[in-house]
């Protein structure tokens, strides 16, 4: 069950067997089926997850109640997942976590985090890391998808991004892109078309 987590860790620290038996005690394993929630608005975050396997969309429901998508996670690249905003300010969430596949999660408390940040300094760089990320992440494509055309910027996500288009239902992408699902359609088809 931890074998990936596993596996990701020693690609980013020396994991000692002491750290990893923590780990081993810590973790929790949960699973969600396609379409269930793993955060709803007006709740506050306090886990930390690994995607073990499967994909989420993280969305925003604005003042109008209409749904933005805010970043995808996958398994094969974006493992790492949490709501950070509340998870570190302890503040309701404007954000809803909800699979897009069914998911197998690794789980661990803030607590649990906080605990394996502060014995093991190993841990607190990779931690950092994975959250220093997950913001360069979110402020790169958030620049292209402002910079760019519709048309360029899926030509960007087909280029440097592939497992988005492959593994994200399309009306998702749209609806990150600002575009309707039938708009998308075109442009992927011409982008299809021209490749």
């Amino acid at each position: 069950m931890l074998t990936k987590f596993k596996k990701s860790l020693e690609q980013n620290i020396d994991l000692s067997p002491k750290l990893w038996s923590k780990i081993e005690e810590f973790a929790s394993v949960k699973y969600l089926k396609k379409n269930e929630y793993l955060l709803k608005a007006g709740e506050v975050c306090q886990h930390g997850y690994f995607i073990n396997k499967g994909s989420l969309v993280k969305t925003f429901l604005n003042p109008n109640g209409k749904e933005i998508v805010q970043g995808f996670y996958i398994d094969e690249v974006y493992a790492y997942l949490s709501e950070v905003t509340g998870y570190f300010s302890d503040t309701r969430s404007n954000f809803e976590i909800k699979a897009i596949e069914n998911c197998e999660l690794i789980e661990f408390s803030k607590q649990q985090l906080g605990y394996l940040v502060e014995h093991f300094p190993e841990f607190s760089i990779m931690f950092h890391k994975i959250t220093s990320s997950s913001y360069q992440n979110l402020y790169m494509f958030s620049a292209m998808r402002l910079s760019l055309s519709s048309e360029d910027f899926l030509n960007y996500l087909y280029k440097n991004h592939p497992i988005i288009l492959q593994r994200i239902p399309d009306k998702y992408i749209a609806q990150f892109m600002g575009i309707s699902k039938e708009w998308f359609s075109k442009l992927k088809r011409r982008l299809l078309s021209n490749s």
